[in-house]
């Protein structure tokens, strides 16, 4: 496998990243997964907008990089056809820690600043960093069996909630991803496919690494924003594309007693596409068919991935 890492396209087994990368050591950056289609990177624009947008969000500069064409690099080099390809940007590596700006207040016992944060964003000695860490690597898309394409894929509500995006910036794709892997871990130990996690107070949020939405009556519900939910790539192109369906999209926030009456339910994500979801914990959603409204937009989404690709 070749990699890019800091304008360099390398074997896999000779990349190496600093131990002290902020990304390895707090988990401070961002990331992309993009879907490769024919050879092709699908919706990169979209994906790099959202790239940049979690970069403002945490105070991340954004490299001023040929994006596109490295795509294609590592997409020919590796002679890619139907894969992924990850995006990572991290503020790389620096001296001295974040936590060492703060020291305790003689006499006091609270936290305060010895000194401005000096090593936020700066290289060894004290001078700031030009560039972070840039790595782009591709891995093959997630094994859908036919059937589950077909009849759709069992979840479980876990016991993990997701994140408030009171305390942590939801909407980025962050390199501080426990939360996600803790919820498909409960998942995989229950025998499911994916977890569905729900917020704090109780509202359904999103599964461990893609959207959900659910149908009832012609109308097409998905969580909103407010839930903590990010704003899937897949998400934005299906609430997009349904009402040349017939169906109303409303975004919002729903109890999970509420999904349970739908007709139909299915998950949304670069990686799986389109995946109908055939029960949560034991309860059925009867309406999933060959005819049905998630076979409709799986037929429209696979046109779209090719015009794109």
């Amino acid at each position: 496998m070749w990699v890019y890492l800091n304008n360099r396209i390398v074997q896999a087994e000779r990349a190496r990243v600093s131990v002290f990368d902020y990304g390895f050591l707090y988990g401070d950056g961002v990331f992309e997964t993009v879907r490769i289609h024919d050879g092709r990177p699908v919706w990169l624009d979209r994906h790099l907008a959202r790239l940049a947008d979690a970069c403002k969000q945490i105070r991340l500069p954004v490299p001023d990089k040929p994006w596109p064409a490295i795509f294609q690099k590592v997409i020919d080099r590796n002679r890619l056809d139907q894969a992924l390809i990850r995006l990572t940007l991290s503020r790389g590596a620096m001296f001295p820690s974040p936590l060492s700006a703060f020291s305790e207040k003689e006499g006091e016992g609270q936290a305060m600043l010895s000194s401005p944060l000096e090593g936020e964003g700066q290289g060894e000695g004290g001078k700031r960093s030009k560039t972070g860490t840039v790595v782009l690597f591709h891995r093959p898309l997630p094994h859908v069996t036919p059937s589950q394409r077909r009849k759709g894929i069992r979840l479980t509500l876990t016991t993990i909630r997701r994140l408030s995006p009171r305390s942590h910036p939801t909407q980025a794709k962050t390199l501080n991803y426990l939360n996600n892997l803790l919820a498909k871990r409960e998942a995989a130990e229950r025998g499911a496919f994916d977890g569905l996690m729900v917020t704090t107070d109780g509202y359904i949020a999103e599964c461990s690494m893609n959207n959900v939405f659910f149908i009832k009556d012609r109308t097409l519900y998905t969580p909103s924003l407010t839930c903590g939910v990010l704003p899937g790539i897949t998400r934005g192109i299906v609430l997009n594309m349904a009402p040349s369906l017939g169906l109303q999209p409303r975004e919002g926030r729903y109890r999970p007693a509420f999904l349970y009456k739908a007709d139909e339910c299915f998950l949304t994500g670069s990686g799986i596409g389109i995946l109908p979801i055939q029960a949560i914990d034991g309860h059925p959603f009867p309406k999933q068919t060959a005819r049905s409204h998630v076979a409709a937009i799986q037929t429209h989404y696979n046109h779209l991935l090719k015009a794109h690709g």
